[in-house]
């Protein structure tokens, strides 16, 4: 309920705020470098985690809220995920999560020079929902080698709400998902005005995580006996692109306004 009532509000700010802003739009893209965090201490002592490459692409709307103070939000279709390795065991796991995510970040621009040549760069902080769509991966450990029909290494896919004893033989079921999950984005960037009414956005942001992927469960698989630890949350740096348009809202408000006054 309260999830619900936050995003009401947050769509009524933002509603409010395009209504009477200057306003950008436009596609985002970009590359990412993701990793994961135990919230198990023990667990730090049973296993390594490693990063993992990945990418986004979506749509940005940007909107002035002040003079210098803007507010940034996409829709970006994302990938995240890990590299687990067993330290006291024979285990390498390979895990590619996909997401949808809406990052909202507040940012105060600011005017520099470098020689004779102007620039804007900025600096932001907010919130980060991510949806997680699902995922695939593979796994190999001694059950594997022993029990694998296709060699030692097993594929996987990710699947959620079911019994673990009803798994396929390539899915790793979470029963219990945490699939809303909510971070905190810190970022810097350049802005740039290739052309007239146009803007680029240079964005680096660094995604700190704090909602568990699950509390409850971890992924069960088959044919192997192993479950991967889903008491983790994601991080991520990201780098992206974004070409915007002007879309002029303060001047048509303008022009209505002498129009009505016209026929005064």
């Amino acid at each position: 309920m309260k999830a619900k009532v936050t995003g009401v509000v947050v769509l009524f700010c933002l509603a409010f705020g395009v209504a009477r802003a200057q306003v950008f739009i436009g596609p985002v893209a970009g590359g990412s470098f993701s990793w994961s965090s135990f919230g198990d201490k023990d667990l730090k002592d049973a296993y390594k985690l490693k990063p993992v490459w990945g990418y986004h692409a979506g749509a940005q709307l940007t909107f002035r809220v002040r003079k210098r103070f803007f507010l940034h939000t996409s829709i970006l279709y994302a990938t995240k995920g890990k590299v687990l390795e067993g330290k006291n065991e024979e285990l390498e796991l390979k895990a590619r999560y996909n997401y949808i995510d809406v990052p909202i970040i507040y940012t105060v621009h600011f005017k520099g020079n470098i020689g004779k040549k102007p620039f804007t760069y900025f600096l932001g902080i907010g919130p980060d929902v991510s949806y997680w769509l699902g995922g695939k991966g593979s796994i190999e450990n001694t059950d594997t080698h022993e029990f694998g029909e296709n060699g030692s290494v097993v594929d996987y896919k990710v699947v959620f709400y079911k019994d673990p004893d009803q798994a396929g033989e390539n899915e790793m079921v979470v029963k219990k998902p945490n699939r809303v999950q909510l971070g905190l984005n810190l970022t810097a960037g350049l802005a740039f005005e290739p052309a007239r009414d146009r803007e680029m956005f240079l964005t680096f942001r660094y995604e700190l995580g704090h909602s568990f992927l699950s509390r409850e469960t971890n992924g069960a698989f088959k044919p192997t006996y192993f479950e991967d630890p889903m008491n983790i949350r994601n991080h991520g740096f990201r780098i992206s692109l974004a070409y915007m348009i002007d879309l002029k809202i303060e001047q048509r408000k303008k022009g209505k306004s002498t129009i009505k006054k016209n026929k005064m």
